[in-house]
């Protein structure tokens, strides 16, 4: 099911979604956050519960409900009995995954404005930042973690799968996103979040192992590249700004 590697930190990547080190990826975030990252070389990690968008945060209800009956039907004994264990296990699971340290990214290489949009704040401007799976392993120094990492599934999700298996499905309405998730564990053997931080993590990181290339949004201001330029000024990392044109045409 997976293929483990050594880095700098244990790494766990599941091989049957299609995905290697040499795959690229990148993340969307804001430019205070890239500032950040690149003035304390340190990489922020928040736990999923941490997420503002509640539909990101949780597992998708549906997969909350195991059994189900046409209108006036009656349940069995044993059904009932099997759908309580199975709720429970999927609630339980639930609290478990709210709490993992979570990092977001996209197999979408080329610009979407669909990605610029999601989360626009227009006194935040956003970034793009480009690496690989293998690069973003390697920019960690060591540490007490292992970094699993997988494709986001976009499918229907059945119960008679495990329920530790919930953390890498969503709703089919994010398909567009394509995401690939890294989940930081103290756990070898499973996916676990680790009790003994507070809600985010900073770690750090070699700037110019994890970050190929930056891109600023379609709308950034020309000081916003001055200030990035400044700060990727010790690295070998190119700064470009955004391709798709956001004009807007009046109507005459």
């Amino acid at each position: 099911m997976d293929n483990t590697t050594q880095s700098s930190i244990l790494f766990r990547l599941m091989q049957d979604v299609g995905l290697g080190t040499d795959t690229e990826i990148c993340q969307y975030m804001y430019l205070g956050h890239l500032i950040s990252l690149l003035e304390k070389k340190k990489y922020y990690v928040k736990r999923k519960k941490e997420f503002p968008d509640m539909r990101e945060k949780e597992i998708p209800h549906r997969f909350l409900f195991t059994e189900f009956t046409i209108p006036n039907g009656k349940l069995s004994a044993e059904q009932v009995d099997r759908s309580k264990r199975k709720s429970e296990s999927i609630h339980n699971f639930e609290k478990v995954s709210s709490a993992l340290l979570t990092s977001c990214w996209t197999e979408r290489i080329t610009e979407n404005i669909l990605m610029w949009e999601r989360g626009k704040d227009e006194d935040k401007p956003r970034v793009c930042i480009k690496s690989c799976i293998g690069d973003f392993v390697k920019a960690f120094e060591a540490m007490d973690f292992t970094i699993w990492c997988g494709k986001m599934l976009y499918e229907p999700f059945y119960p008679v799968l495990m329920s530790d298996d919930i953390i890498w499905y969503k709703e089919p309405y994010f398909s567009d996103e394509r995401e690939i998730r890294f989940y930081f564990s103290k756990d070898f053997d499973r996916v676990a979040p680790d009790d003994g931080i507070d809600n985010h993590i900073d770690l750090p990181v070699d700037i110019q192992t994890l970050i190929h290339e930056i891109i600023l949004s379609p709308d950034a201001p020309k000081q916003d590249k001055e200030n990035v330029l400044r700060l990727i000024e010790p690295y070998n990392i190119t700064v470009t700004s955004s391709k798709i044109e956001t004009n807007q045409i009046d109507n005459q």
